[in-house]
């Protein structure tokens, strides 16, 4: 039996960026991080910031590779560029 995981999208721009940080549905932390709000995508710029922080001058392929790294062995949570 296969099964599928629905995640939240949480959409954000920074530096003219499109991101959405993912969650899944059944994540034990999605009620605390839907309370943060605005919060919660401060908590993901400033992470952007620290991880890539020559974001608007690297290429879209760097770009991919940082986000890539950001989410390995992720399970539950996820960056991602919009419409990727």
């Amino acid at each position: 039996m296969t099964s599928t995981i629905n995640f939240v999208e949480f959409p954000f721009t920074y530096q003219g960026v499109n991101f959405v940080s993912k969650i899944a549905e059944n994540n034990r932390y999605l009620p605390q991080i839907m309370m943060m709000g605005e919060d919660f995508i401060k908590m993901n710029i400033e992470a952007i910031q620290e991880i890539i922080p020559n974001l608007v001058s690297i290429s879209i392929d760097e770009l991919n590779a940082r986000i890539d790294e950001i989410n390995a062995g992720g399970t539950e949570m996820f960056l991602e560029l919009a419409g990727a």
